[in-house]
């Protein structure tokens, strides 16, 4: 039974009260992006205090090997000196420290452009703080990108796009709403309009899509086909979008999708293939998806957790151990997580981490 004692819970009234349902885009919208009650605002939300902990939070070494890959990207393309950063969903900005740290010796850094899309003031504060002495360019879109070569990294970003769901019933596509009763929120289902291409499926099916993805990827590509650079897409997902992947998480434990409207988070898994689609529409080049487990080991994750413990006391040689297992075991994040490249449709795609095969042409 969704709480009704948030502040969100009225603004979601109205809305139903108006409309007679609020989609399930719509409502994640809010409850994430409100810009006084949502999620994202109060910047508590990353680390062991608050409700998740993402990668950088678990180990510097995944910043290091993100900022090397980077490294190795413009290097490749010539674009060492000119090119900057944008990240998108920075949280409190520990990735992009650790890639900056890294990347230091081979890069100046005082000339060097960090962006960052972020909506959410707490944490727009938090990431200054983090990157301090570089000063960081803020967006609230990308409708503004810089007119430089740019490294994009976006590490659990898509799986926070509000998404749109379907059901496939022997009527026909339904499409998954809220509404409310005397108890409070509830889940209902309406007849879909034809607005979105929905897919071949069989009863039950359930057809999720993210509506704001495809115009993201697209800016993205066109950015890095005209100046160069390259993306770098980790998150957790998988290859095409049917299955009910719609979640939400408090205090590190799942909890149900309507409970607590803009004090939980929301998620759903990525469709890779979505990304794939929208890369070769604006003739970018794809790489991947692989594991993020192969992925890390295949830039070094071992090599490095090996260095840190050469002179670590045995308690920090168990959390290496700890973080390292957590990044790369397909029993944890290794195999769910999955990651995903763009470079531009004019060069020649190569990209450690990458197998040959795994490249797909625009």
């Amino acid at each position: 039974m969704a709480d009704q004692n948030t502040p969100l819970n009225p603004i979601i009234a109205d809305h139903i009260n108006a409309h007679g349902h609020i989609s399930i885009y719509d409502f994640m919208a809010l409850a994430l992006g409100h810009p006084e009650h949502g999620y994202y605002m109060a910047g508590r939300n990353f680390g062991v205090e608050g409700d998740f902990i993402t990668a950088p939070e678990i180990s510097q070494i995944f910043g290091e090997l993100i900022g090397l890959w980077s490294l190795d990207q413009l290097n490749q393309q010539g674009l060492i000196d000119p090119a900057g950063f944008f990240e998108l969903g920075p949280g409190r900005g520990v990735l992009m420290a650790d890639i900056t740290r890294t990347i230091a010796p081979y890069k100046n850094l005082d000339d060097t452009e960090i962006h960052m899309l972020e909506i959410s003031p707490a944490l727009k504060q938090k990431q200054q703080s983090a990157l301090a002495p570089h000063q960081i360019y803020h967006h609230d879109d990308l409708n503004a990108l810089p007119q430089i070569p740019v490294v994009f990294i976006a590490n659990e970003f898509f799986d926070a796009l509000p998404i749109r769901q379907f059901i496939f019933e022997e009527k026909g596509w339904m499409e998954q709403v809220i509404t409310q009763d005397e108890q409070g929120l509830t889940l209902s289902r309406i007849h879909a309009e034809n607005d979105v291409p929905l897919p071949q499926a069989n009863i039950g099916d359930v057809f999720e899509i993210a509506p704001d993805l495809p115009e993201i990827v697209t800016l993205i590509s066109d950015h890095i086909n005209m100046h160069g650079g390259a993306a770098l897409f980790i998150d957790y997902g998988k290859s095409n979008a049917i299955g009910d992947s719609l979640q939400a998480v408090r205090d590190h434990k799942p909890v149900d999708i309507l409970d607590q409207p803009g004090l939980c988070d929301l998620s759903a898994w990525v469709d890779f293939d979505a990304i794939k689609t929208a890369a070769h529409s604006a003739d970018a080049y794809c790489l991947g998806p692989v594991d993020q487990g192969d992925f890390l080991k295949a830039l070094g994750l071992y090599e490095r957790a090996e260095q840190l413990s050469q002179n670590a006391d045995p308690k920090t040689r168990r959390m290496l151990a700890a973080a390292v297992d957590r990044l790369s075991s397909p029993a944890q994040m290794g195999k769910l997580f999955k990651v995903m490249a763009i470079l531009p449709g004019k060069t020649l795609p190569e990209a450690a981490g990458f197998p040959v095969d795994g490249m797909n042409k625009p």
